[in-house]
């Protein structure tokens, strides 16, 4: 607890005295940890990180050394903060791991102004921990949602969940939906309001998990799951939704879009998660949405407040509106600054159009409870084994409710 207040003291403290520090031309030595398929790309917004500083009057020379590490596995690669990078990609819902570990500096100083101005409400979730800002958010774009294919079915069959896997069953064709995979079924417990809170002391440490899937509205959404698996036309696996492949559509990744259009060429759709009815209800059936931003490492400047403040500037700098754009534009990643996400480049493209569509009722993946992630396994498992019935579902709930509230 010590080494963290003291480490967010000074992250407080460096940024309170970036604007009146006197600049002596001090060579500042940064490490960045990215993905490797980023690393040009990346390399090129430091070049124009260093010119808008000299702009600004910096008189610093900066040399930002580049590692390599996803933003979903720099939680565990590193072990010694220490000798970590000052700046990294992180996953959203690394986000209480990482500031457990002290790898996270809180952002303060006029930089949170930055992040609420600048960002759309789900970047400014994902970005929160504990009440404050510990992430600089540069894309959410990381869900699931219809596509399928349009030679085969219209815009209407794709509404609901019912109306798409009867038009599939009516042609002999699969629609494939991972839920036994928790990114999948567990967000689909969502659906009509279920949820959890966690509880979080100063380290970082799950103090508490509160949940109600075990309620009328997690039975609803588990109903749901229910009528779902149980569809002839349902498949757990996802392919690509081409005649050749026996499916018509899929609940599919945005990693999958590219190859989708590829196979599907003009043919492609895409639409929001449909809707279910339970009980006179209907709700789009829930989706997990994550995203990734720029974690500071305070640990790593050693109390040196220059360099502390430079990785804040670099951090700040990659996630601003135009490297935002020009990650839509080179590499096709969904924004979430606020004006990119509405700009005419980014509305003019189906995908991005259903993905902000999506985000009004997508779940964000922010600090995840640790036993959400194997308590839908068991749930759905059940479902399609037929270990739970409909008759089960109070009971099934409640120990998928009591799984979840004993993470930790």
């Amino acid at each position: 607890m010590k080494k963290l207040f003291a480490l967010g003291a000074i992250g407080a403290l460096a940024l309170g005295m970036a604007a009146c520090t006197d600049k002596k031309g001090n060579a500042i030595h940064l490490v960045y940890s990215g993905t490797g398929s980023d690393r040009e790309f990346n390399e090129s917004l430091f070049e124009k990180f260093k010119e808008a500083r000299k702009e600004a009057g910096d008189t610093n020379e900066y040399v930002i050394e580049y590692v390599e590490h996803g933003p979903d596995k720099v939680d565990s690669e590193i072990t010694d903060w220490t000798t970590g990078p000052d700046v990294y990609e992180f996953a959203s819902d690394k986000i209480g791991v990482l500031y457990g570990k002290g790898a996270l500096a809180k952002i303060t100083g006029a930089n949170p102004s930055y992040i609420t101005s600048e960002t759309n409400s789900f970047g400014q979730t994902m970005a929160k921990f504990a009440g404050d800002y510990y992430g600089y958010p540069w894309t959410g774009d990381n869900t699931y949602y219809v596509q399928y294919d349009k030679s085969r079915l219209t815009a209407d069959d794709v509404k609901t969940m019912q109306g798409l896997l009867d038009k599939a069953q009516s042609i002999g064709a699969k629609v494939g939906y991972n839920l036994p995979e928790a990114f999948w079924g567990g967000a689909a417990m969502f659906t009509f309001g279920a949820d959890y809170e966690v509880t979080y002391n100063s380290d970082g440490a799950v103090t508490s998990v509160t949940a109600d899937f075990d309620g009328e509205k997690g039975q609803k959404a588990a109903s749901a799951i229910y009528d779902i698996v149980k569809h002839p036309a349902w498949s757990k696996d996802t392919v690509a939704p081409t005649a050749d492949s026996g499916f018509v559509a899929c609940i599919a990744g945005t990693w999958d879009i590219a190859s989708y259009k590829t196979a599907l060429g003009s043919n492609y759709g895409c639409a929001v998660m449909p809707t279910v009815t339970v009980d006179g209800e209907t709700k789009n059936l829930g989706a997990f949405v994550g995203g990734k931003l720029f974690g500071v490492n305070p640990q790593r400047s050693q109390m040196d407040t220059d360099r502390l403040v430079a990785a804040h500037e670099l951090a700040k700098f990659l996630s601003n509106e135009e490297c935002q754009l020009e990650r839509f534009t080179k590499n096709g990643i969904g924004p979430c600054n606020k004006n990119v996400a509405n700009s005419a480049t980014v509305k003019a493209d189906e995908n991005q159009v259903v993905l902000a569509a999506q985000l009004e009722f997508a779940h964000p993946q922010d600090a995840v409870p640790g036993n959400f992630w194997t308590a839908p396994g068991t749930l759905i498992n059940g479902m399609i084994n037929g270990s739970i019935t409909k008759a089960d579902l109070a009971t099934a709930c409640k120990s998928f409710n009591d799984t979840v509230k004993a993470s930790s």
